[in-house]
């Protein structure tokens, strides 16, 4: 329920900011596209390297919630080596556990937006942390 408090297994509390939110792609991108940084290319690359060629197949995986266009790639792995420390662990009104992975690091990093994935990585929810 988009507004609800949850207490983590660690103690936290976050709110629920949303609810399951699709993925959507972009294939033809601008460079005048805010998000352009997080485009990719058909070999992976982004515009600021080198080896990105903008004349082959451009994707860019985003979300739109706010208002706003989040990129799927501003959003980091938490126990990741950028990150390191577990995920964020709740259990759910059914006592099933759920697990927010992610955080955005392109955002307000006082208040940043936290993000659980689907098991096909399809949708996303949202949570911020209750202070």
């Amino acid at each position: 329920m988009v507004g609800a408090v949850i207490t983590t297994t660690d103690g936290k509390r976050i709110r629920r900011v949303s609810r399951w939110i699709k993925l959507r792609t972009n294939y033809n991108p601008s460079p005048r596209n805010r998000l352009w940084d997080y485009v990719t290319d058909i070999n992976g690359y982004h515009p600021y390297q080198d080896e990105f060629q903008s004349d082959m197949a451009l994707d860019l995986y985003y979300f739109r919630f706010g208002g706003r266009n989040y990129a799927l790639d501003q959003f980091y792995a938490l126990g990741s080596a950028f990150l390191p420390g577990p995920p964020i662990m709740y259990e759910d009104e059914d006592g099933k556990l759920g697990v927010i992975g992610t955080i955005d690091m392109d955002g307000d990093l006082f208040h940043p937006l936290y993000g659980e994935w689907d098991e096909c990585c399809e949708h996303v929810r949202l949570y911020e942390e209750v202070r």
